[in-house]
């Protein structure tokens, strides 16, 4: 669990960001994770040909399944609109104590198995830094770039939607809904299923980053060179790949595909009326198949003011996991 407190001025220093290096990052981490992002499937067969020429060596062996990936990576942005050439820049120009402090990092914490080619990268820092951007770069002409206006609208509308929520109901309505694992109490924000260090903001605010390929996960940046940040799953991303992402074909079979595929969209958690908007299905419908699967113990549901949401339950989620393994 990771607690962030906050004060009276970050209350009021709260902000939104758009980061297309965020983007990127999180893009090459689905593309070698995708077994257990089914959400993601449609890009990732659209983008194999392309993604085939890449050359991500070094991102992939500092981003493992768990443990630390460099954030002077994906520094957070300081504009509201961050451009990419501006960000790349940032990583280019990384000092080189913290290049090799968080690579050390990367290649220590919870064994990671890319520890021998880390180690290579310690030899020459400098030389690490330009390759590693030269990667990133080639990620975002490759997989990002083309597909950015649709991407950056989907953000766009997700920053529209949350800042209604924070203008109308304080941080307590924002955080209640951003993403299950979250939770207000006071003046702290609780992850529950973070593992980080606590963190007093102390005035500065926390910078909030929607991101189309960050299901069904949080990133919390709390290290204290850094901006306080926190990258979450944006509204409405499935729909960028397909009106309705087809869930797997071993989990149609068991459940029936409708019944399949609401489950597979109930991380981050949705209500009964998104749920039958995004899939054009009757509200009865859709209603129907969340009681089978909360009956079931799938799915859980939460009642936040008047709405109630559904999401997955651990059962669920590894019945979505076995189904793609």
């Amino acid at each position: 669990m990771t607690v962030l407190r906050f004060t009276q001025a970050d209350a009021l220093r709260c902000r939104f960001g758009l980061s297309p290096l965020w983007e990127t990052m999180s893009a090459v981490r689905v593309l070698h994770g995708h077994k257990h992002r089914p959400l993601y499937s449609p890009w990732i067969a659209a983008k194999t040909e392309a993604a085939a020429g890449l050359d991500l060596r070094m991102l992939r062996a500092v981003q493992p399944r768990v443990g630390f990936t460099p954030d002077f990576l994906t520094p957070p942005p300081k504009a509201s609109r961050a451009r990419f050439a501006t960000e790349i820049a940032r990583v280019r120009s990384t000092p080189l104590e913290l290049v090799r402090a968080e690579l050390i990092r990367s290649r220590d914490e919870l064994n990671n198995p890319a520890a021998p080619e880390i180690n290579r990268m310690l030899a020459d820092p400098a030389g690490t830094r330009e390759r590693m951007a030269d990667e990133i770069e080639s990620a975002w002409t490759t997989l990002i770039q083309p597909d950015w206006p649709l991407i950056s609208r989907v953000l766009e509308d997700d920053i529209a939607y949350r800042g209604e929520q924070l203008t109308s109901g304080g941080l307590a309505k924002l955080f209640d809904d951003l993403h299950p694992t979250l939770s207000w109490a006071d003046d702290r924000l609780i992850a529950s299923r973070y593992r980080g260090q606590d963190r007093e903001l102390t005035g500065q605010g926390l910078l909030l980053v929607p991101g189309v390929f960050a299901w069904p996960f949080l990133v919390l940046v709390v290290d204290p060179g850094y901006q306080p940040t926190l990258v979450y799953p944006a509204r409405g991303a499935a729909r960028l790949w397909s009106d309705a992402p087809a869930p797997p074909d071993p989990l149609a079979r068991l459940l029936g595909r409708t019944r399949a595929t609401l489950l597979v969209a109930l991380d981050p958690p949705a209500t009964t009326s998104a749920l039958a908007a995004q899939y054009g299905l009757a509200l009865a419908t859709v209603a129907e198949h969340l009681a089978a699967l909360h009956g079931a113990g799938l799915a859980t549901r939460r009642r936040t003011g008047h709405q109630v949401h559904y999401r997955r339950t651990d059962v669920g989620q590894a019945v979505v996991d076995a189904s793609v393994g």
